[in-house]
C-alpha cells in the first residue's frame, strides 16, 4: 500500500500563509498609496479648478486638503493666494469687508510661520494690504491707505532691495510728472516710499491696470488736495466718470497737443501736434452698420482703461511730464511704446516716434543710473526672493544693455569697457548667475 506524505500539505499550508502576508502587505501599501495619491490630488485639483477661475471650488478643495496636512506651509499659500483672487479678480464676492482680507493675511501669515523665507507668501501679503488701501483710498480713508501699507513692511512683505528699486523707478522722472506702472509689485514699492519715506511726492503714481474703475478714477482726481496720492486733471466731469463703459470705437486719431516748451526740447515746428493712432481695443460679436445701405460688420469699442489713459494723457501732456515703468505690455500702451525714450528703469514719453531718433534712449539718465547708482541694497534679494517679482531686478541689467548698445553704436569702446567692469561689480551677485552671465556675454558681444 502506498504511503501518503504528509509534506506537500505542509508546504502548501506554508504557501498559502505566505501568500496571506503578502496579499496583506501589497493591501497596507495600496491603502498608504491612496491616502496618500489623495492629499497630493485634492492639492492638484485644487490648482486645476484655479486654472479654470473657478475660485470657489479650488478653495474648498484647498481647505479639505489642508484638513489632512495641518503643517504644509504651501497649502496655506494657496487658500491666501487663492481667497485673495476670489475677492478682487473675479465676480464682486457677496459679503465681502474687511475680516474676509484678515482670513487672506491669517493664512499667509501662518505659511510665513511655518517657512518664514516663503518669498511668494510675503508677495500676496503685499498684494492683499495694497488691494484693502486702494478701497480705502477710494473712501478717502487716507490713514487706513497708510496703515496697510506699513502692516506689508512689519510683516516683512516689503523687502530692502524692493525700497531702493522703488526709489530709483522714482528716481529719473521728472519733477511734477506722472507716473503710469504697470504690475502689482512696481505699483506698491513705488507708493510704499511715497508714503513711508516722503519720497519724490511730487509724483502721480498711476497704475493703469485700474484706469477702468470709476471709483479709482475719480479719487484720483479729487487727490489734488489728498496727503496719500498726488492728483491729476483728467478733463471729466464726476457725472462722465461715474458712468465709465466701453465706448463705440473706430480707428481714429487723436492730435494731443504740446507746450512751447516740448517744442523746444525736440525741435519741433511751431504748431506741431502729436499724433496718437487710437484702435479700438474690445469688440463684440453683435454686427452693425452705421449707415443705411453700409456693409454689416463688429462692433468695436475703446475700453475704458485706454479711453482713461487717452483723456489723461491729452488733459495733462502739456503742463506736466509722463513716463511709464519698463514693465508694460504693450497692449496697455495703444501705440504710445513707439513715442517713449528709454531712460533705464522706466520711459519717458515724448511727441514723436523715438525709433531711429536722437531720443531713443536718454544716455545722461542711463549713465547716472549705471556709474553712479550704488545698488546697497540688491544682495539682500539673495536671503529675501519673492519669486513672482524678483525678475524686476532686470530691469538694472536692462539699463547697462541700452547703454552697451548706446556706446557701441557710438564706437565708444572705453566707456563699454568700463561698463562691463561696472556690471561685473554691480549686477553679478550670484542671484541668478545663468542670467548673469548670459547678459554679460550678450553685452560683450557689443564690443567692436
Amino acid at each position: 500500500m502506498r504511503r501518503l506524505s504528509l509534506a506537500p500539505i505542509i508546504k502548501n499550508k506554508n504557501n498559502v500563509t505566505r501568500m496571506k502576508k503578502i496579499r496583506l502587505l501589497l493591501l497596507l501599501i495600496l491603502v498608504f498609496n491612496l491616502t496618500f495619491a489623495q492629499q497630493i490630488s485634492l492639492k492638484e485639483q485644487s490648482i486645476e479648478q484655479f486654472k479654470k477661475e473657478n475660485y470657489s471650488l479650488a478653495i474648498n478643495l484647498m481647505e479639505k486638503a489642508l484638513a489632512d496636512n495641518p503643517k504644509d506651509a504651501e497649502i496655506y499659500y494657496y487658500l491666501g493666494y487663492f481667497n485673495h483672487y476670489n475677492a478682487f479678480d473675479s465676480r464682486p464676492l457677496k459679503g465681502y469687508d474687511s475680516n474676509y482680507s484678515q482670513k487672506v493675511l491669517s493664512y499667509l501669515d501662518k505659511a510665513l510661520e511655518l517657512n518664514p523665507q516663503y518669498g511668494d507668501a510675503k508677495y500676496f501679503y503685499l498684494t492683499e494690504c495694497a488691494a484693502v488701501a486702494f478701497k480705502e483710498y477710494q473712501n478717502e480713508n487716507y490713514e487706513k491707505v497708510k496703515y496697510y501699507y506699513e502692516k506689508a513692511y512689519k510683516h516683512g512683505a516689503i523687502p530692502e532691495w524692493g525700497i531702493e528699486l522703488g526709489k530709483n523707478i522714482l528716481n529719473p522722472c521728472d519733477s511734477n510728472a506722472i507716473l503710469f506702472t504697470s504690475g502689482d509689485f512696481p505699483l506698491n514699492i513705488c507708493l510704499f516710499v511715497q508714503l513711508h519715506y516722503e519720497y519724490r511726492k511730487d509724483i502721480t503714481i498711476v497704475p493703469i491696470g485700474l484706469l477702468d474703475r470709476p471709483s479709482f478714477i475719480l479719487a484720483l482726481t479729487n487727490g489734488v488736495s489728498s496727503k496719500i496720492i498726488r492728483g491729476l486733471k483728467t478733463g471729466l466731469t464726476k457725472e462722465q466718470i461715474m458712468d465709465t463703459h466701453p465706448y463705440k470705437w473706430d480707428t481714429l486719431t487723436v492730435h494731443i497737443p504740446i507746450s512751447n516748451q516740448q517744442l523746444k526740447n525736440y525741435h519741433l515746428d511751431k504748431g506741431f501736434k502729436m499724433d496718437w493712432i487710437i484702435e479700438p481695443d474690445f469688440a463684440s460679436n453683435r454686427m452693425v452698420s452705421k449707415i443705411n445701405g453700409e456693409e454689416q460688420r463688429k462692433r468695436t469699442y475703446l475700453s475704458p482703461i485706454r479711453a482713461n489713459l487717452l483723456n489723461i494723457i491729452e488733459t495733462n501732456y502739456c503742463e506736466r511730464p509722463i513716463f511709464f515703468t519698463n514693465t508694460y505690455e504693450d497692449y496697455f500702451l495703444a501705440g504710445l511704446e513707439n513715442y517713449l525714450q528709454n531712460c533705464g528703469l522706466v520711459s519717458r514719453l515724448t511727441p514723436l516716434k523715438t525709433e531711429n531718433s536722437n531720443f531713443k534712449i536718454d544716455t545722461k539718465i542711463l549713465e547716472k543710473i549705471v556709474f553712479d547708482t550704488k545698488l546697497e541694497k540688491l544682495k539682500t534679494i539673495i536671503e529675501n526672493d519673492q519669486p513672482r517679482a524678483s525678475g524686476i531686478i532686470g530691469l538694472y541689467g536692462y539699463s547697462y544693455y541700452q547703454l552697451a548698445d548706446y556706446y557701441s553704436s557710438t564706437g565708444e569702446k572705453d566707456k563699454l569697457l568700463k561698463l562691463i567692469e561696472n556690471y561685473k561689480q554691480k549686477i553679478m551677485i550670484g542671484f541668478k548667475p545663468d542670467n548673469e552671465n548670459r547678459l554679460l556675454n550678450e553685452i560683450k558681444k557689443k564690443i567692436k
